[in-house]
């Protein structure tokens, strides 16, 4: 490959999100304002409003989601930097709810976990209880087929490990 891939944040799908929660966001006022149920207009208010935040954040980031270079893949939301394809032993697609995850198996696992907070570190390893891997791609707002990205992450794996064949054995 000579051009990189690369990946952003579906502004559509962020759009929509943020409007969503501008919506619940109308609905807490009306439900102050009409029937005087403060606590429940409240909650509604402040936890759609961090929602509809959210959303117009990832609307405006135009920063790049996901790049896949001839030396490996950088997931943003990751958060350990580029995976060289030589790096990669295998790879898997799962989903949950209809979003889409690449789970990547990494030959050095713990070198790249230590590359993340605490927080992340934790949340990576709670992974395994759903079946994932501590390094998923998450495809979920990105205009990308998760198969489709397999194959290709399979298909530059092996081709990197064949010119740089596992000397430890």
């Amino acid at each position: 490959m000579t051009e990189d891939l690369i990946y952003y944040n579906s502004r559509k799908r962020h759009a929509l999100l943020t409007l969503a929660g501008l919506a619940f966001v109308a609905m807490g006022v009306f439900m102050i304002v009409t029937k005087g149920n403060w606590a429940l207009g409240l909650i509604t208010i402040v936890f759609f409003g961090a929602c509809a935040a959210v959303g117009a954040w990832q609307f405006f980031d135009t920063r790049p989601r996901l790049q896949i270079t001839d030396e490996g893949i950088l997931d943003r939301t990751l958060g350990v930097g580029l995976i060289p394809w030589t790096d990669i032993a295998d790879a898997y697609v799962r989903s949950i709810n209809h979003e889409y995850f690449v789970c990547l198996q990494v030959h050095d696992e713990a070198a790249y976990l230590s590359r993340l907070p605490a927080l992340k570190r934790k949340l990576a390893g709670a992974n395994a209880a759903l079946g994932f891997t501590p390094l998923s791609i998450n495809l979920s707002g990105v205009d990308l087929n998760a198969e489709q990205l397999l194959e290709y992450i399979l298909k530059q794996s092996a081709a990197a490990q064949s010119h740089f064949p596992d000397l430890s054995k």
